[in-house]
């Protein structure tokens, strides 16, 4: 789960209709060979796509807009789709017609991109985060993902923005207790105290370096 959501990247910079998902008018449709021609299409194993039918057309049967199918690859410029990853093509009983195809918008991917990119930056005993996210985190990862999809309003450079992003969530997980479900037993030092036991380190071992 990303960091931040399309909200974020809108608030953080993104202008509205950025970054949209790709359309581009189908060439042909082949019944008998239940592929799609589409010249230079770019697919290389189960990407994500869609149909809609311009003014007029019609799709074809049995697609429904807006259903996620995955893309089959036969060359550059022919392609079947599939139900699932790997999965059977779809058997294509009517051409259709006026065929839009539309690949996933960049947005999404970025994103997620930009979420590892935080999990790296941050301590070990803090990732992965869980929901509801911080809104230091959400307007970093909006702004890292912005960045990458070339939408930064102080036109920085991504590696700067970055840095940036760096330097501010080191700030911010310094003041994020370390002691939590998250964090690894080596890094929890504290040592406790009761009468009857003295001092004991909560990693195991006893006082005066482990003697007596």
């Amino acid at each position: 789960m990303a960091y931040c959501d399309d909200a974020d990247l809108y608030l953080n910079g993104l202008p509205r209709g950025a970054a949209a998902a790709e359309g581009r008018l189908v060439a042909a449709v082949d019944t008998v060979a239940n592929a799609f021609e589409l010249n230079a299409h770019g697919f290389t194993g189960d990407e994500i796509v869609t149909f809609r039918a311009e003014a007029g057309g019609s799709l074809p049967s049995p697609l429904a807009a807006g259903v996620e199918y995955y893309a089959q690859p036969l060359n550059e410029w022919l392609f079947r789709v599939a139900l699932t990853a790997g999965g059977a093509a779809v058997d294509l009983t009517a051409a259709g017609s006026n065929v839009v195809a539309l690949t996933e918008s960049p947005r999404e991917a970025a994103r997620d991109w930009a979420t590892a990119v935080i999990d790296d930056m941050l301590p070990a005993h803090l990732v992965p985060l869980s929901a509801p996210y911080p809104p230091i985190v959400r307007m970093t990862c909006a702004e890292l993902a912005n960045a990458k999809l070339g939408y930064s309003p102080s036109e920085k450079a991504l590696t700067d923005i970055a840095d940036a992003a760096q330097a501010r969530l080191r700030r911010w997980a310094s003041g994020v207790p370390l002691r939590g479900a998250d964090a690894p037993a080596p890094a929890n030092l504290a040592a406790s105290a009761a009468v009857s036991t003295g001092t004991a380190d909560t990693r195991g071992w006893r006082r005066y370096g482990g003697i007596g």
